[in-house]
């Protein structure tokens, strides 16, 4: 049997990272699989629970007691931080799938490399190098959840720190209830972050999308480059 001989491609740093995690795509899919599991859950049993109480009493008792109070003020505490927890773990099972499509590419790779060393030198096919595209495709990846991780570490402080400063005031709407200085800036601040913060979820799902696009685009260009060269054989 002819030896088989790649030659070595070291990729840079951070590269040379994730080229080595990719191996560990299962392990990625399954936490993340795990994270929208408890998201779900969360979900189904404090959030959905908590609006059943509070909704369950009159408008005087929601605002006089206390302990609802407090319950709406977890409702929105846990909506802040359950949304972007939930985008990570789907996050994390899109990037198992551009992991998945990568280690494809690579051994795509390693079979034209075994092919080689069973052809006779006159017959030996040009395998070119990696294609700058995979670069892109790994940083694209890499982007992706990180801003996906950067919105989930932003809900977590949002949630503990403005949201539940201002709901657990008891205060509804500060703009039709007279009131003004930290209390009308906590609520503009929790209006305002809703919207660019789920616009930047939006950003990392879409730098992920474009890593499985990508992998997929150099799947398909070493495959029809493979179909090309053995048909000159």
């Amino acid at each position: 049997m002819a030896e088989y001989n790649e030659p070595e491609d070291k990729a840079p740093m951070p590269f040379a990272v994730v080229e080595k995690m990719m191996p560990m795509y299962p392990i990625v899919a399954v936490m993340g699989w795990m994270i929208v599991l408890i998201s779900f859950l969360i979900a189904f049993t404090q959030i959905s629970s908590n609006l059943e109480d509070w909704f369950a009493q009159t408008k005087p008792v929601r605002e006089s007691d206390a302990s609802l109070v407090d319950t709406w003020t977890d409702i929105h505490v846990l909506e802040t931080w359950v949304a972007n927890f939930k985008f990570f773990g789907l996050g994390l099972g899109l990037m198992a799938i551009a992991m998945a499509l990568g280690l494809i590419a690579l051994r795509l790779r390693t079979m034209a490399y075994m092919v080689n060393t069973h052809l006779s030198p006159e017959k030996k096919i040009d395998i070119p190098p990696k294609p700058k595209i995979v670069r892109l495709m790994q940083g694209s990846a890499m982007m992706g959840i990180m801003i996906l991780m950067i919105t989930l570490i932003l809900g977590f402080v949002f949630a503990f720190g403005q949201v539940s400063d201002y709901y657990g005031s008891g205060v509804q709407n500060p703009t039709l209830n007279g009131y003004s200085g930290s209390k009308l800036e906590d609520y503009g601040f929790i209006r305002s972050f809703g919207f660019w913060l789920n616009t930047l979820r939006m950003v990392g799902m879409g730098f992920l999308l474009l890593a499985i696009t990508l992998a997929l685009k150099v799947i398909l260009g070493t495959l029809d480059l493979q179909n090309k060269e053995l048909k000159k054989l």
